[in-house]
């Protein structure tokens, strides 16, 4: 395999990457299997800040929702939450009987079905940037650009 397909980022780089992500406002700009990844801590909810995600300059919310597939999913926060909350479905099992709602759940999966969700936010850089190193096999630092 050619070396510049499957570069990988060393403990330093790592390390780099991470502190520039723990400040607010902080950027890293990442080319990882082709593609322009953008790492950028934002303001969230009152003062709390997380770092979002966009892949070649841009984030589109087909890309949020499970039931197809892209390619730029690969790159963000993957979410897997029951359909239904715990609470809910003890409460019916109680009141139809154990025996009745396992046969219940055979036939109709809302009961123990599954929602996947891709969210564009992570709550550290540190989770970001060891998502990415998980799922990309290459993975190259890109020179920040001249800001004014």
């Amino acid at each position: 395999m050619d070396q510049k397909t499957t570069m990988k980022l060393t403990k330093e780089q790592k390390q780099e990457l991470i502190n520039k992500l723990s400040i607010p406002w902080g950027r890293v700009s990442l080319l990882c299997d082709g593609h322009k990844v953008d790492l950028v801590v934002k303001l969230c909810k009152g003062m709390r800040y997380r770092v979002a995600t966009y892949v070649d300059g841009r984030w589109e919310g087909k890309w949020m929702l499970g039931s197809e597939a892209y390619p730029e999913q690969k790159f963000l926060n993957k979410q897997v939450r029951p359909a239904c909350k715990k609470k809910d479905k003890e409460a019916m099992e109680k009141a139809v009987g154990k025996r009745y709602f396992k046969k219940m759940c055979a036939e109709e999966p809302y009961w123990t079905k599954t929602i996947t969700v891709y969210d564009i936010s992570w709550a550290s850089g540190r989770s970001a940037i060891n998502h990415l190193c998980k799922v990309c096999d290459s993975i190259q630092i890109k020179p920040e650009e001249a800001t004014a």
